[in-house]
């Protein structure tokens, strides 16, 4: 029996079931043979790991991509072995509908890896044209930025205002579907312009100013506003960039004691930088990096099964974008290509999770949730071939010019991590070996998910 790739001599993690010594066998970008080490067959082509870790393919949740973006940010995710990309697509003004197609043409002419995007709900156009993003579309997650009122509204172009009325309107239409998550920007920003006044008033311009302006309590206050309008209108709730222990600890209490439908996300800057670390103007993203009671608060999340997923809330800016003060300094920051890099050596190597709980929290998770499994997130027979292998031993220093990203810096840069992704391969082709990006752009699919 012959096949067009063979995967040998991996330590095969399969989320739900275990590390498994395996063979994998792939034809046609599926896999279609999950063999014992010493079963007889053959591949056109032939990667054998040699006792490496293999990992289902890593799905970035939570990035912000612009349009003509797709061919440096979807090279950088292969760099760090991500095999489908989740994009957040954000129209103040009109609808989905009318650059729809364009959008998918556009993006799976530059990308290196599958991708599909959520779609920011903001206008009631979006509300009246909902059915249609789910059925015809595919695209069955949505996002809502709690903050998106008031002046913060006008600052971004808001027409309509998202108050908590359009909210509730939009979890109730949600809530219809048998799953078809809300993803929430949680923030109390009235909370935030009164905090912000105060501050700029008394001349204050550190990092640690820009936490104190949204503190941990606007983040906590939201969550729970979010999670009580979820469980009347049986919304599924999917937290993105959960921050502070604050927060995390309203999800626990809901989730343990009154509603289910409940997901949340961090991000591996809340698990690695603090707002009292000293990086100064370049750490400004939204929510804030906050303190080391949060960040240890955030690691046990994750080991405990409260947290589900974790993204990298990917920025492809440019540094001179952080120039000036940090009222006037962009948000944000890239992070795509470091996401799996930060968890193996924080993570696995430092604190000990096991590949299995990381498998889970950037591909499993992320594929149940999201509507992708089990066609991705998971390595089963008829599974797309997506795999992420991985060397637990490999020591590097992180350095911006070898991430591929449009960003011309990274807030790692010098870190020295163990545990780097060493092959990226999508639908059975390899993309990335050894750090090299060898795909190329136009390979990436777009991944409808209907539900």
């Amino acid at each position: 029996m012959d096949i067009d790739m063979l995967v040998s001599n991996g330590k095969v993690v399969i989320p739900k079931v275990g590390v498994r010594d395996l063979n994998i066998g792939i034809s046609g970008g599926k896999i279609v043979g999950l063999f014992e080490r010493n079963f007889p067959i053959k591949g056109k082509t032939h990667i054998d790991v040699n006792g490496k870790f293999v990992l289902p393919g890593v799905i970035e949740s939570h990035t912000h991509i612009g349009e003509n973006e797709y061919l440096t940010e979807t090279k950088s995710a292969a760099a760090g072995g991500v095999t489908t990309l989740l994009n957040y697509v954000r129209d103040i003004k009109g609808d989905y509908s009318d650059f729809f197609e364009r959008l998918k043409e556009v993006s799976q002419k530059q990308a290196f890896i599958d991708f599909s995007p959520h779609f920011g709900l903001i206008t009631q156009k979006h509300l009246s044209n909902l059915s249609k993003y789910i059925s015809e579309f595919g695209i069955s997650s949505f996002k809502f930025f709690m903050n998106y009122r008031g002046e913060e509204g006008k600052h971004v172009g808001v027409i309509d205002g998202i108050d908590d009325g359009f909210m509730f309107d939009c979890f109730l239409a949600l809530g219809k579907y048998n799953h078809a998550p809300a993803c929430i920007h949680a923030e109390n920003i009235e909370i935030g312009w009164y905090l912000r006044k105060k501050l700029q008033e008394a001349g204050r311009t550190d990092l640690a100013a820009w936490e104190e302006n949204k503190p941990d309590y606007t983040e906590a206050e939201a969550i729970r506003r979010a999670l009580y309008l979820g469980e009347i209108s049986n919304c599924p709730i999917y937290i993105v960039h959960v921050s502070s222990k604050k927060g995390l600890d309203e999800i626990r209490e809901f989730r343990e004691t009154r509603y289910k439908r409940i997901y949340a996300e961090t991000c591996t800057h809340y698990l690695t930088l603090r707002s009292d670390s000293g990086i100064g103007v370049i750490g400004k993203t939204s929510p804030p990096l906050r303190y080391k009671e949060d960040v240890e608060s955030l690691w046990k999340g994750v080991i405990d099964g409260t947290i589900n997923t974790i993204a990298s809330d990917h920025v492809p800016r440019k540094k001179e974008t952080k120039r000036g003060t940090i009222w006037e300094a962009s948000g944000g920051y890239p992070g795509v290509a470091t996401l799996l890099p930060l968890l193996l050596s924080e993570g696995v190597n430092k604190r000990g999770i096991k590949l299995e709980r990381i498998a889970e929290l950037v591909s499993y998770n992320v594929a149940k949730i999201f509507n992708l499994y089990p066609r991705k997130g998971t390595i089963e027979i008829g599974s797309d071939a997506d795999l992420t292998i991985i060397d637990l031993d490999l020591e590097k220093e992180v350095k911006w010019e070898d991430l591929y990203s449009l960003s011309d810096y990274t807030v790692y840069e010098g870190w020295k991590l163990k545990g780097w992704p060493i092959y990226t391969i999508v639908r059975g082709k390899v993309v990335m070996e050894k750090g090299e990006v060898k795909g190329e752009p136009g390979y990436g699919q777009f991944i409808p998910r209907f539900q």
